[in-house]
């Protein structure tokens, strides 16, 4: 049986990545089966996969938001992906917080690759971390079995050199068993931000990543935010609104709890059907109010 000497960094010259075939002193051959150096893996060019085009046009305020999201995916981590958990209501704004952050940190260069999944069924889950192959095009993103993708794609977000953010957007109870299987264990160059409604799945996110002091409650917008965000959207003109009109734009945005979800609604259902501001207050004071569906 010939004898394959030590791998050197003359040897590995002789390593054909293509058919993983070492070369042995005396031109024998000796194949050696799974062989997937990190070379073999592509390394795609810098994308953003988050799917910004669902982020607001009149997205509004949230600095300090955006600020504190910054501040704990910096923090030092050791040999552990760092992580944020971005919880609230219904409607507060979680996913488009995500996607603002997403679009903000990829354009200023702070992020290599950015992927993004829904998280709210198994399934959903299952093609999110599925499709990290298929964007970086891995070699095993065509095998047929989904758990040797899961793991594969798991090892990949461990091995890579580059920063990456996963994006797992609107955690649920019955998916925290397979984040707690198929999460990345290690490498500091990665960042995951979750948002989820609960503060029950945020503290559970929590324990399972090690990252203490890494949830952020989202509040509602400030009346200021709120109020323009109305305006902005529903394309009235704030400087040509008289005291009156601000007036019943503040008692607006009052009534839907000053939730983004419920704002944006109702300035589309404004401009769509040309109501006064007085008139959709006097429609959300009503028995009928329009329908809120909160995401």
């Amino acid at each position: 049986m010939s004898h394959i000497p030590p791998m050197t960094s003359s040897s590995l010259s002789n390593l054909n990545f293509n058919h993983s075939i070492v070369n042995v002193v005396g031109g024998n051959q000796t194949t050696v089966t799974n062989v997937y150096p990190e070379t073999q893996v592509s390394h795609p060019r810098s994308f953003n996969d988050a799917p910004v085009g669902r982020l607001s046009a009149y997205f509004t305020g949230r600095e300090d938001d955006l600020d504190r999201v910054e501040q704990i995916l910096n923090r030092t981590q050791y040999g552990i992906p760092n992580c944020c958990i971005i919880h609230g209501m219904p409607g507060v704004g979680k996913s488009q917080l995500s996607l603002c952050y997403a679009a903000k940190s990829f354009d200023g260069g702070l992020y290599t690759y950015i992927f993004w999944t829904s998280a709210t069924s198994v399934d959903k889950l299952t093609q999110g971390f599925s499709k990290v192959l298929d964007l970086v095009g891995h070699p095993d993103r065509h095998v047929q079995d989904q758990s040797i993708k899961l793991t594969t794609a798991r090892l990949w977000l461990e091995d890579c050199s580059a920063h990456w953010l996963f994006i797992i957007d609107n955690v649920d109870k019955v998916t925290l068993d397979f984040l707690s299987l198929h999460f990345p264990r290690i490498n500091a160059q990665g960042n995951v931000l979750f948002t989820t409604r609960t503060v029950d799945v945020a503290n559970a996110l929590a324990n399972m990543t090690r990252i203490p002091h890494s949830t952020l409650k989202l509040p509602t917008l400030s009346l200021h935010d709120s109020i323009c965000l109305l305006l902005n959207d529903a394309g009235i003109r704030s400087q040509i609104i008289t005291p009156v009109q601000l007036n019943y734009a503040e008692q607006l945005v009052e009534s839907v709890g000053r939730l983004p979800l419920a704002v944006v609604q109702a300035a589309s259902f404004i401009k769509q059907t040309d109501t006064t501001l007085d008139n959709m207050l006097q429609l959300y004071k009503s028995e009928s109010k329009i329908e809120v569906r909160a995401v």
